[in-house]
């Protein structure tokens, strides 16, 4: 199965923008009383019939904590290269023993500041980037919220891959001065079962440190 296209335009196009692209958007409310699973706080979840442990992550450099079930691994290099061919993947991808479930972390050029009004200018840029190379996607919602004292954009949309139609929940912040992209996604024959978890690992993300650690043992580097 091949996800990795849209990661791939996407990184692409915006490493490309300047900041002559991005024009002010506008005020966007969300997420609407979406329905999602209490990672943060508790040590299981229930997925269908399976009970996963959750355990905090630090991530690139420690800069970054998430929650994630203990089942996540990082995807092998040989994996990664079959499902994101363009050297342009995601620096780190979490996924499941099948690999049709993952959460991956791209660190981008583009410039982006802790500015709700420059964070919304870039949510219009990234959704023109999206509405070029994903034209047949289905969205769902789009937003801005505050999660940990951080301001956080989003993207909910499904869109048509190779052989299955992919759910995709990108979260986008500031970090040290650039865009980090998180992405949640999923097959839409798991959805049932991950979206709420989905949307609970966003809500566990943060911005622990703004300044990198030399002798950091979190997973992934910037």
């Amino acid at each position: 199965m091949v996800m990795e296209r849209m990661d791939e335009s996407i990184i692409g196009m915006m490493n490309e923008l300047s900041d002559e692209d991005t024009q002010p958007a506008a005020i966007r409310f969300g997420p609407k009383g979406k329905n999602r699973l209490d990672v943060v706080s508790k040590s299981y979840i229930t997925v269908g019939e399976e009970r996963i442990p959750m355990e905090d992550k630090l991530v690139l450099n420690d800069l970054v904590q998430i929650r994630l079930p203990k089942t996540f691994s990082i995807m092998s290099p040989e994996v990664a290269a079959l499902k994101y061919p363009s050297e342009r993947r995601p620096s780190l991808i979490y996924t499941n023993e099948t690999a049709s479930i993952n959460l991956a972390f791209t660190y981008t050029e583009s410039k982006l500041t802790e500015s709700p009004e420059q964070l919304r200018a870039f949510m219009d840029v990234m959704k023109q980037i999206l509405r070029r190379t994903q034209p047949l996607a289905r969205w769902q919602e789009e937003g801005i919220r505050e999660i940990a004292g951080s301001h956080v954009g989003f993207f909910e949309f499904v869109a048509p891959a190779l052989d299955t139609d992919i759910y995709n929940l990108i979260s986008f912040v500031s970090l040290q001065g650039r865009a980090l992209l998180c992405t949640f996604n999923c097959t839409e024959q798991e959805l049932s079962d991950w979206k709420q978890v989905g949307w609970g690992i966003m809500d566990s993300l943060s911005i622990v440190s703004t300044e990198s650690d030399e002798n950091a043992k979190g997973e992934g580097n910037l």
